[in-house]
């Protein structure tokens, strides 16, 4: 079940303050949405912390890494997608992304911060268009992003693809869809990590050659790159937080307390816990995938990626699987939705209606079987009586004059409900 790593592509969104700190010093770094009380300096750990987690779970050694540098007050020549860097291990650590709330990266005048050098807070935020600490309002010399990988060169491309290349030109084929979606301003659309899906990586790495052949927008500043760090020796793995005898300070109904990820019954205290600890299991333990997904043993996990987007309306699902045949083509997408409680009437059929527009993202811009299927999985702690399962169905896709058949036939096939619980006995989440 070996994934093509080049196939496995995230957009890192920074912006100028932290950009130049990145490339000089070749590491990647992310936003700490934790709650935080500068009098005894103590961390409170959020759902949003666990979900940017669950999104740096896709982050594996080899990982495509492209930037999306956005707007503080450039022009539009001077913003937006560069690319193409890969994640690596740090030197002599077992894993890849971790966290390092005690080591400054970067020049005096331009750094990416482990803590507020005032109050030592881990989270900053943008005022009058310059990073400032999100608790004391300190002024900062750079962002506080103590979530962190670092990189390797796979390719520079000289030049900026600009928002208007990116999205409304339509001499390029295919479409960016999962990001276009992130460009309509609304609730939970804004993301630090990105995952994409293969083709639009693809679509990227053209797009970036041909401003680059064009010389078009501005072309991107980028400085020496100055002696790789290594983490500081306080630095953790993320998965630490998937440690779940390690009590934490949560935050619960807009206070903190010192607590379980899990409560006396065994679910999870956030939703966002189940997601971070299914994107592990997707990415270390193959034998998940065929027990429990229904990938048949002759198909291969593609892709996957958490929180991805399809609909205008923000429509998402909350993890998507996408699996290939023996031929090379895409064959399968499996959308699995999470309830960190009661799966419901609603939840089942929901679901199924994901099914027309998911099959049209992941099968117009790449070579696919015909027909291809949808696997809908429902995961929650419990099911609400009298929820029905949902039957499978069939519908056609028109496909363009380019393509080989004139239709694509889609199988959806019958919902299929899990249940999740954290079992105390081997101390860790399981699915039945």
């Amino acid at each position: 079940m070996e994934q093509d790593k080049k196939s496995n592509a995230v957009v890192l969104v920074v912006d100028k303050h932290s950009l130049p700190v990145h490339l000089a010093t070749l590491t990647a770094g992310v936003k700490y949405p934790v709650s935080y009380d500068a009098s005894d300096q103590q961390i409170c750990y959020t759902k949003e912390f666990f979900s940017i987690l669950a999104d740096l779970a896709n982050i594996r050694e080899g990982t495509r890494v492209f930037f999306y540098k956005r707007r503080v007050d450039e022009p539009p020549e001077d913003r937006g997608f560069i690319g193409e860097w890969a994640a690596i291990k740090p030197e002599r650590a077992n894993y890849v992304v971790y966290e390092d709330l005690h080591q400054n990266l970067g020049q005096a005048d331009a750094l990416i911060l482990a803590r507020c050098l005032q109050c030592g807070a881990p989270s900053s935020s943008l005022k009058d268009g310059k990073p400032v600490c999100a608790y004391c309002d300190t002024s900062l010399p750079g962002h506080i992003l103590p979530l962190r990988f670092p990189l390797r060169l796979v390719q520079q491309f000289s030049h900026y693809v600009d928002d208007n290349t990116a999205y409304v030109d339509i001499t390029d084929q295919g479409r960016l869809s999962t990001l276009i979606f992130r460009k309509v301003y609304g609730a939970g659309r804004e993301r630090s990590v990105n995952p994409i899906l293969p083709e639009e990586a693809e679509k990227l790495r053209r797009l970036l050659a041909r401003v680059q052949t064009q010389g078009r927008n501005n072309p991107v500043q980028v400085p020496p790159v100055s002696q790789s760090h290594q983490p500081s020796v306080q630095a953790k793995p993320i998965y630490n937080y998937l440690n779940f005898a390690n009590p934490l300070v949560l935050k619960r109904d807009s206070a903190c307390a010192n607590g379980s990820l899990y409560n006396s019954q065994g679910s999870v205290v956030y939703e966002t816990i189940l997601e971070f600890w299914l994107m592990r299991q997707l990415g270390s333990n193959p034998s998940f995938v065929y027990d429990y997904l229904n990938i048949p043993k002759g198909e291969t996990v593609e892709w996957f990626g958490n929180q991805v987007l399809f609909g205008i309306g923000g429509e998402k699902s909350d993890v998507l699987v996408l699996t290939r045949n023996d031929e090379g083509k895409r064959c399968r997408a499996v959308v699995i939705e999470l309830k960190r409680d009661t799966i419901d009437q609603q939840a089942c059929n929901q679901i199924q209606r994901y099914a027309y527009w998911i099959a049209q993202l992941v099968t117009f811009q790449c070579a696919h079987q015909n027909p291809f299927y949808i696997t809908p999985i429902l995961i929650g702690y419990k099911t609400a009586r009298g929820v029905s399962s949902v039957a499978g169905s069939r519908f056609t896709l028109p496909l363009p004059p380019s393509a080989t058949a004139a239709s694509l036939e889609v199988i959806v096939e019958p919902l299929k409900i899990l249940r999740y619980r954290y079992d105390f006995s081997v101390g860790n989440i399981i699915l039945f």
